[in-house]
C-alpha cells in the first residue's frame, strides 16, 4: 500500500472530490472529532467510502479510541472491503491496539474480509506513547506504522510545534527508528511545508490538509533511484543466498539477512 500523500477530509467532508481526483495516494476520513454527533458522522463517512470505489485512491478511517465506547459502533458502521487502514489516534498502550485488532477480525471474518487485510496506524500524539513506541508498533501484525502527530505531541509536553529543527527531533527519530525497524512505514501530520526534510528524515508519507500538496508528497517521499538499485540487489542477492541453502548475502560490506531482504522488498513496493 503506497501512501505518500494522504489528504486528511474533514467533518464537514468538503476536498473529497477533489482529493479523489487529484494525485493523492490516499483519502483519510474520521470519526474522531466530538464536533459532530457521531450517529451523523458514520453516515457520511460510509457515504464518502461509497464514493471512493471508482477511483484509485486508498481509502482510510480515523476511529475513535477504544476506551470512548464508541469503537465497535464505529467499526460496524463503515468496515467493508473499501477500508484499507484504520489510524488510531491517542496510542498510548500497546493494548489499544490489540483491542482495535481483535474488532477488526471480529468483523472482517463477519463480513468476507480477509483476516488482516485492514491495517492498523497508530497515532503517537503523547509522551507516553512515544515511550511506548516499539510496544505499540509491535502489538499487532497487521500494523502498518507509526504515525506522529507533532502539533499533538508538542502540546502534550509544553513545546512548540515544528516539523524541521531540534525541538521534536528525538519524537521524529523515534517513530522513524521504530517503524523501520518492524518494516512498517512512518508517517507524519505535515502542514505540507516541510515534506522534503520529512523525507529525509526517513519518514515514508504524509498526511496533508488538501489535495494540492499531493505531487510535492509525491515526489518527496519516491525513493530515490540509487535506493531502488540498492534495494533491487539486495533483494536479488537474499534469494539468491537463499537458493544455495545460505541464511544471509553479501552486497559489498553489507550482510542482508532476512529483515534486510523485507525492507529491500517494502523499498520496491512488492
Amino acid at each position: 500500500m503506497r501512501l505518500r500523500s494522504i489528504v486528511s477530509i474533514g467533518v464537514s467532508g468538503a476536498g473529497l472530490d477533489d482529493a479523489l481526483g487529484s494525485q493523492a495516494d490516499a483519502v483519510l476520513l474520521t470519526l474522531a472529532d466530538a464536533s459532530r454527533p457521531i450517529d451523523v458522522l458514520r453516515r457520511e463517512v460510509t457515504a464518502a467510502l461509497g464514493r471512493t470505489a471508482t477511483h484509485e485512491v486508498t481509502a482510510l478511517v480515523a476511529v475513535n479510541h477504544p476506551r470512548t465506547r464508541l469503537l465497535r459502533d464505529d467499526l460496524d458502521a463503515i468496515l467493508s472491503p473499501l477500508v484499507k487502514g484504520v489510524f488510531l489516534p491517542h496510542a498510548v498502550e500497546p493494548q489499544d491496539v490489540r483491542d482495535l485488532a481483535v474488532l477488526l477480525r471480529e468483523f472482517e471474518l463477519q463480513r468476507d474480509i480477509e483476516p488482516g487485510d485492514v491495517v492498523i496506524f497508530p497515532v503517537i500524539d503523547t509522551a507516553r506513547g512515544l515511550l511506548k513506541a516499539a510496544e505499540i508498533a509491535s502489538a499487532a501484525p497487521r500494523v502498518g506504522g507509526l504515525v506522529l502527530h507533532s502539533a499533538r505531541y508538542a502540546r502534550d509536553i509544553g513545546a512548540r510545534d515544528e516539523q524541521k529543527g531540534d525541538r521534536l527531533a528525538f519524537a521524529r527519530g523515534q517513530v522513524v527508528a521504530v517503524s523501520r525497524a518492524l518494516g512498517q512505514s512512518p508517517l507524519a501530520v505535515s502542514d505540507g511545508l516541510e515534506l522534503v526534510h520529512l523525507a529525509q528524515y526517513g519518514f515514508a508519507g504524509a498526511i496533508l490538509p488538501n489535495d494540492r500538496m499531493a505531487p510535492a508528497a509525491n515526489a518527496a517521499f519516491a525513493p530515490a533511484a540509487t535506493t531502488l538499485d540498492h534495494a533491487r540487489a539486495a533483494a536479488s542477492a537474499y534469494d539468491a543466498a537463499r537458493a544455495e541453502g545460505a541464511w544471509v548475502a553479501r552486497v559489498g560490506d553489507q550482510v542482508i539477512d532476512a529483515a534486510a531482504a523485507r525492507k529491500a522488498r517494502h523499498i520496491l513496493g512488492e
